[in-house]
């Protein structure tokens, strides 16, 4: 293993190898250097660091590689193992006083005033390294005690999205990862004002520049550490060379009883080969935006791909737009229906913004930091609402499969836009009625509304909507942001009484069309909601109370906002949201200039797309939020076909009643007309085989039909075997008891 012996005033080369095991370093043009032994035993030291495969660079290639175009790839860096290393050996121990923590930076006069100013930072612990950093280097130069360390550390992080031109941006065109890299800029730009403001000497210190190369080299480097019970954050300097990859092969922590940073091998690494860490389960725009890569293969052991892609979902405001007037129509029961389904839509934003800063624009992703979530202010929507208003956005709006392009005009902009501020003042969000009646009044005197995103005019405006839009970030997996997503598609599905049923905790008992409602939001005696989704037996009886009593007040454990819909309202309601699914999938995949299939194609052409290069990483982060989008898309186009299989054998059930009902030998009749019967066992549902279908056509005939594709994902057939299937189940059994009391 590497031997770490104890550091003088001031180590030849590096803090963390014994100044007589290396004695040479070759430069490289981004900073770092190969580590090479002269006069030494090989087998003297464990692992080395490498900038490319081998460990080797001679000076005709390093003068090649000076005059090649730097695509982002010669930003590769490594650890390899220089002998064989068994399992459960540490083959990395760094001491503790190598290391530059969040402490060292808040002792530092920069960080003792940032801390007495209490400024509202981005990424604070990040804020304190950097400090430490850019306050070392400058103060102290090659006389600081880690000035080894500063020397290897790149000069340009090329790598990193921040950093890209123009052209290699455009490689992600149509990707929200335009977005957060806009708004990584902005807030490393606003942290270095704020502090240049309570410390004007930070100036001489650091330039922006410098202070966005410190951000990047922090964010991709820092280890977050528990020393001596105190939670902190440090820079490790050798541990953070090691690469990332899946599953783990290292793991690391900080060791009290040595008091040195350790990481420890969890298999045997074969001599020269390279020595990994896990950077975690993590989405390829994550890996991208903060360490600089993508995995070309991001897959879990047991199949499971993290990838995720943002889907933005929000009111539509042609709901409220007349198919013969170019305008808005603001009157009627639409209208009412529309306020009632925003007023649903918000309820609960305020509190999750804490206080006065009414978020109309939220983030439901997971993973917190600078660009990987968080929710955007209302200033973003107020800015696009302005620029409609101003006339200069004339944007259409597809509000069924077939788009349909509508421009409003100025006047009914502004119309609809004061009607907001009244519904929003009605709510008592006076904070929120304030900024937009700010945007709006500047949009009237012809003021520019300047956007925070100046980085390129490729980066997207940061909405383009007028109404409240909520983001949620999905991957293939049927995990808690699936659930809200489909959660808030039967929201935004909802026709007036469907909404009624859900905002008054389940007091209706039928729909229009002849679909009754799921039995949790009738309250009506099934289980199904709790089978499904553990729906607590309390809840379900609050509801079934508070339609009894006919009730207005919803139970407090019951449907609070509009992430809280966790069992289909109804299969009515169940197949628009399945068309709002894949209308916004649609409309997500149209925003990229390459198919899916293009972007396949494109990355087999490793000449064209070199490995490691910005421009492979870009063609990876897109491809991966495309197969996301397919998947969603193919979800949705499912199980539109399988409840209309399901809506169809329903009618079918409904006209056999109806002709055993008026027969006079209503038990045989009923009992050979009627699809399934209720048995006394507990709700058990007996099938008895009448629904008279072509086999081929009925859903058992497809459920079967997917369980025996290889090709159909898990997450689509639970859903429709089992989400759809309860439903269909509770459908039938409604019918069955309505039969038997008709009869009766």
């Amino acid at each position: 293993m590497i031997q770490t012996r104890k550091i003088y005033d001031r180590p030849a080369v590096c803090p963390i190898f014994p100044p007589t095991t290396i004695t040479k370093q070759k430069k490289k043009k981004d900073g770092g250097c190969n580590l090479l032994q002269e006069g030494s035993d090989e087998s003297e030291g464990v692992a080395m660091m490498s900038l490319d495969g081998d460990g080797r660079l001679d000076e005709e290639e390093e003068q090649a590689d000076e005059e090649e175009f730097d695509d982002g790839s010669k930003e590769m860096r490594g650890v390899h193992a220089k002998t064989a290393i068994p399992p459960q050996t540490i083959c990395v121990a760094i001491p503790k006083s190598c290391l530059i923590t969040v402490e060292m930076g808040q002792s530092t006069p920069i960080g003792r005033k940032i801390l007495q100013s209490d400024l509202e930072l981005d990424a604070p612990k990040h804020i304190f390294l950097m400090i430490y950093v850019l306050w070392d280097r400058k103060l102290h130069g090659n006389k600081s005690f880690f000035a080894p360390y500063y020397d290897i550390l790149p000069e340009s992080l090329r790598n990193m999205p921040l950093f890209w031109t123009e052209e290699e941006l455009a490689g992600l065109r149509g990707s929200h990862l335009l977005v957060q890299i806009a708004d990584r800029a902005d807030a490393i730009r606003e942290d270095y004002e704020s502090i240049v403001g309570i410390a004007p000497e930070f100036a001489a210190i650091a330039t922006l520049e410098e202070f966005q190369w410190a951000r990047m080299i922090v964010c991709s480097r820092n280890f977050g550490l528990l020393i001596n019970g105190h939670r902190t954050s440090a820079l490790v300097p050798h541990a953070d060379m090691l690469n990332h990859y899946r599953p783990r092969e290292t793991k690391w922590t900080f060791c009290e009883e040595t008091q040195c940073f350790t990481i420890t091998t969890l298999q045997g690494i074969g001599r020269g080969a390279q020595v990994y860490d896990s950077y975690g389960q993590k989405c390829n725009h994550r890996f991208l935006l903060n360490y600089g890569f993508c995995v070309e293969k991001n897959v879990e052991v047991d199949g499971f791909c993290p990838n995720e892609v943002p889907l933005e979902l929000g009111l539509d405001l042609a709901e409220l737009r007349s198919s013969g007037v170019a305008g808005v129509v603001v009157g009627g029961s639409d209208r009412e229906c529309w306020e009632k389904k925003l007023a649903f839509w918000s309820r609960g934003d305020a509190a999750a913004a804490a206080g006065s800063h009414h978020y109309l624009f939220s983030d439901l992703g997971v993973g917190g930091g600078a660009g990987a979530g968080g929710g955007a202010g209302v200033g973003s929507s107020f800015h696009a609402l302005a620029a409609a208003v101003a006339g200069a956005s004339t944007r259409g709006t597809s509000t069924t499969t077939t788009t349909t392009t509508t421009t409003t005009t100025t006047t009914a902009l502004s119309s609809l836009s004061t009607d907001i501020i009244h519904n929003l003042a009605s709510m008592n969000d006076a904070s929120t009625a304030a900024a937009l009646s700010e945007a709006m009044a500047a949009a009237g005197r012809g003021t520019t509304i300047p956007s925070s995103t100046t980085r390129s005019s490729l980066l997207p405006s940061r909405t383009t909507m007028v109404c409240p839009i909520k983001r949620v970030r999905v991957c293939v997996s049927n995990n808690e942001n699936t659930r809200i997503l489909f959660s808030m598609l039967r929201v935004l599905a909802c026709n007036s009484t469907e909404l009624d049923r859900i905002t008054l905790g389940g007091r209706l008992s039928s729909v229009g069309g002849g679909v009754s409602s799921s039995p949790f939001y009738s309250g009506g005696p099934s289980s199904t909601a709790q089978r499904l989704f553990g729906v607590s037996s309390s809840v379900m009886g609050a509801a079934a109370s508070s339609s009894a009593t006919g009730s207005s007040t919803s139970s407090p454990s019951s449907l609070r906002t509009c992430r809280d819909i966790r069992y289909p309202i109804n299969l009515r309601n169940e197949r628009r949201a399945m068309e709002l699914l894949l209308e916004i999938t649609a409309r997500a995949l149209s925003k990229y200039p390459t198919s899916l299939a293009q972007d396949t194609a494109d990355l087999l052409d490793e000449a064209s797309y070199a490995k490691y290069s910005n421009g492979r990483n870009a063609k990876l982060q897109v491809r991966g939020e495309k197969e996301v989008l397919h998947h969603f898309a193919l979800w949705a186009r499912t199980a539109m076909h399988v409840i209309d299989i399901i809506l169809h054998e329903l009618e079918v059930e409904r006209k056999l009643l109806v002709g055993s009902s008026s027969a006079k030998a209503s038990s045989s009749s009923s009992s050979a007309g009627i699809g399934v019967v209720v048995g006394n066992g507990g709700g058990k549902v007996v099938q008895q085989g009448a629904v008279h279908q072509s086999e081929e056509l009925g859903y058992d005939y497809v459920i079967q039909a997917m369980e025996e594709d290889d090709d159909c994902h898990s997450t689509i057939l639970r859903y429709c075997s089992d989400v759809l299937g309860a439903v269909r189940r509770d459908e039938l059994n409604r019918i069955a008891s309505n039969a038997m009391g008709s009869s009766a």
